[in-house]
């Protein structure tokens, strides 16, 4: 399943990462995420690439998928989006574990749907998508009031 295993993680981390980042950063602004165009599909194939390499290629547990997610969500929030949000306190505290819980929706729902464990974590998805669903709705209404 290693081949197999990482042409479907590719494809649904991409999927997953477009879905996610439009709606949790630019929902309900198209042009302002088109204006990112094509740069941004940097992040949306070139992380699920580096992490179907990790699961696939070099069979990282899954505790260390979880510590290169870290590193892969600094480098993106922080190296290359400054988002302020997750150095500035007070709001770091609540913002940092926010966006673990959806970098955990782009990184690990994708490896249990292909692996058939979405159902035996559950519990675990039910919790990073509802994180990412409250977070997607606030940006909708907090950016159509801004619009």
């Amino acid at each position: 399943m290693t081949a197999d295993g990482f042409r479907k993680y590719l494809l649904a981390g991409v999927v997953t990462w477009v879905v996610v980042d439009y709606t949790t950063a630019f929902n309900p602004d198209v042009q302002r995420w088109l204006d990112h165009m094509p740069l941004i599909w940097v992040f949306y194939v070139g992380y699920p690439l580096v992490f179907a390499h990790l699961i696939y290629n070099r069979g990282w547990s899954d505790r260390s998928i979880f510590l290169a997610m870290i590193a892969g969500g600094f480098f993106v929030e922080i190296v290359c989006s400054n988002n302020s949000l997750l150095y500035t306190y007070p709001i770091m505290l609540i913002m940092i574990p926010v966006a673990l819980a959806i970098y955990g929706v782009v990184t690990f729902i994708p490896k249990w749907v292909v692996e058939g464990e979405l159902k035996a974590r559950w519990r675990t998805t039910a919790f990073l998508l509802a994180v990412y669903i409250v977070v997607a709705v606030l940006n909708y209404f907090n950016k159509a009031g801004a619009l």
